[in-house]
């Protein structure tokens, strides 16, 4: 297909720290030319905020190979995805109650016919596996997003579940009971720390310190086990219940994924279970081209 017949939508992840957007052609499944990131604090004014968000599609849409008005966002919750309308009060206090569509559109007048759609951020890294990265093809899956917190993605033929027996309310498994607490404690970046500092009396940052030490260290080996075992066993019924058999991990954690997968497969094992467990091929392009894909 000639690029001038291609479809293109610029999908963009909205971050704490920054906005990040790209232009998508819809029809290869590709970023066209570089991602556009521009910082911007979350506890910044409305104005400031908005300035920032219009200066970086403003140039973005000005260097598209033609003229697009299809423009997908990604958004922590809560969030009114139908609306466009932020509830958030941990982050973008100040935009709290705006509906962020048009706010943008009259301050891109010089872009008519701009079309705003919006999804949970880990929808929207779930939408850009399945339609372009490792769950492409794939009729169910689950995918899940390990970093500083836990974000959950049910995909059905390349369509969020939100509602309905097979998933839990609202699609998300974050605040699900687990242990002594929930879900989003026990696989994240915290709890690896936490962990890890427990055993060793060591303090570190982050996962990546425990990840490298994994070959020498006793502990690290400890803690990954059993983030895979715990991993495994949460979401064997997850998977039951809405009848898939693929995992599809993303996020910081995702990247140390052959430290914990033996654990993983040995817990499905043990329940007599076949899932096939992937790592993202996308990364950090995966909500933007899941934000994109909202217009496909």
């Amino acid at each position: 297909m000639k690029s001038s017949e291609s479809r293109y939508a610029v999908g963009v992840d909205v971050g704490g720290s920054h906005i990040c957007s790209s232009v998508v052609d819809l029809d290869r499944g590709v970023i066209v030319g570089e991602p556009l990131t521009t910082p911007v604090d979350h506890t910044c004014t409305a104005e400031e905020i908005f300035s920032a968000w219009t200066t970086n599609l403003r140039e973005l849409l000005s260097s598209a190979p033609q003229p697009v008005t299809m423009i997908g966002m990604a958004f922590p919750g809560p969030f009114d995805y139908d609306k466009g309308i932020s509830h958030m009060d941990h982050k973008f206090v100040s935009i709290k109650g705006l509906n962020v569509g048009e706010i943008l559109q009259a301050r891109l007048l010089d872009f008519p016919g701009l079309e705003f759609r919006y999804v949970n951020d880990a929808g929207a890294f779930a939408l850009g596996e399945s339609h372009y990265g490792s769950a492409k093809g794939i009729d169910k899956v689950l995918v899940l997003t390990l970093g500083t917190g836990l974000g959950s993605g049910f995909v059905e033929n390349n369509h969020i579940v939100r509602e309905g027996d097979s998933v839990p309310p609202g699609g998300e498994v974050w605040d699900l009971p687990w242990g002594d607490d929930i879900a989003d404690s026990a696989f994240s970046t915290r709890w690896i720390v936490g962990r890890y500092s427990a055993l060793t009396g060591k303090v570190v940052k982050g996962a990546k310190e425990v990840a490298l030490v994994y070959k020498t260290d006793e502990a690290s080996r400890k803690v990954f086990t059993e983030f895979g075992s715990g991993l495994a066993k949460f979401t064997a019924p997850l998977l039951n219940k809405f009848g898939a058999k693929d995992v599809i991990l993303g996020g910081n954690i995702s990247r140390n994924l052959d430290l914990f997968l033996p654990a993983m497969k040995r817990v499905y094992g043990q329940k007599a279970m076949d899932v096939h467990v992937q790592a993202s091929s996308l990364l950090d392009k995966a909500a933007m081209l899941g934000a994109a894909s909202l217009f496909a």
